[in-house]
């Protein structure tokens, strides 16, 4: 019973860390760059909506309405920080040579932690949903309920980019940027204007994860490199440029930290997530699912 409850756990966090993961995934994939300041998303997003709660509420304490009600703030705001960030200072430095574009985010996530201590203070925050200690048994199985809508609204944000990248006119854009710039440039795409709004959704959907992510843990401004490096696992095994894959990657990687955390130690739990992808590199190196950006435009 306690490798399963070990297991339900892993599933529930891993569909966050599978969220943030495809919007590391989606950079990767379209704009070519590893961004090192996804994980710095995630804090923001979360920050945005514990102070969407706080300005409505008067405080951090929310209904499971009103929590749920500044996701989509917190989606919105990141949206825009994305799409900014990209058409003023990514979009330099792409084509150029990959040392400079990781210098350059990590320059951005560093001053992103910086200006994050000195608005929100070095200080761990929480939303505290009002059922959040309400859990429900099944099968002898205990799971909170705070944390299967966190779940439920992780897979959702996921799906969602899936569906808007298979079935929209701009996700198609997207997916033609991906596989050839310079052919989708002769076709009058915008592929800046492309980039821009693929670094805005990358942004958005860690945004609205780490909104769920100041639900059920906490936040604070240094958090974000955890979330950056489990992303890098993640997109890594379940293949770059694959949105699937991310969210299989990341439901794996949720059950191996737990199940590493309950049976050995929590110390443990990084460094037993890279030991299995080395492992998986040297076997399947494009990874379990890495065939690009979910094939050809239309």
């Amino acid at each position: 019973m306690a490798f399963a409850q070990f297991v339900v756990n892993g599933l529930l966090v891993g569909a966050l860390f599978a969220a943030v993961a495809v919007g590391f995934a989606l950079i990767w994939g379209v704009v070519d760059i590893i961004n090192l300041a996804h994980g710095e998303m995630v804090m923001l997003g979360g920050y945005a909506s514990y102070w969407t709660i706080t300005l409505v509420n008067g405080s951090p304490t929310a209904s499971p309405g009103l929590a749920l009600a500044s996701v989509p703030v917190a989606v919105a705001v990141l949206f825009v920080v994305g799409y900014a960030l990209q058409r003023f200072v990514v979009s330099h430095v792409i084509g150029t040579d990959l040392f400079l574009t990781l210098l350059v985010t990590f320059g951005l996530s560093i001053l992103i932690q910086q200006l994050g201590l000195q608005a929100f203070s070095a200080d761990p925050r929480t939303i505290s949903v009002q059922f959040a200690e309400q859990s429900l048994d099944i099968a002898g199985l205990v799971v909170p309920k705070v944390k299967l809508i966190a779940f439920v609204g992780a897979v959702a944000l996921t799906i969602a980019l899936f569906a808007f990248m298979k079935r929209t006119r701009t996700g198609r854009a997207i997916r033609a940027v991906s596989q050839n710039d310079e052919a989708a440039a002769l076709v009058g795409i915008d592929v800046e204007h492309v980039r821009a709004v693929t670094f805005g959704l990358s942004s958005a959907i860690a945004g609205g994860a780490g909104a769920f992510v100041a639900m059920i843990l906490n936040i604070q401004p240094q958090m974000g490199l955890i979330y950056t490096l489990k992303s890098f696992v993640i997109v890594v095994f379940g293949g770059i440029g694959s949105v699937p894959g991310a969210l299989v990657g990341g439901l794996l990687l949720g059950t191996v930290e737990e199940l590493t955390a309950g049976f050995v130690s929590s110390k443990w739990t990084l460094a037993v997530s890279f030991t299995l992808l080395i492992v998986l590199l040297v076997v399947k190196p494009q990874g379990l699912f890495g065939e690009g950006m979910g094939g050809e435009a239309e």
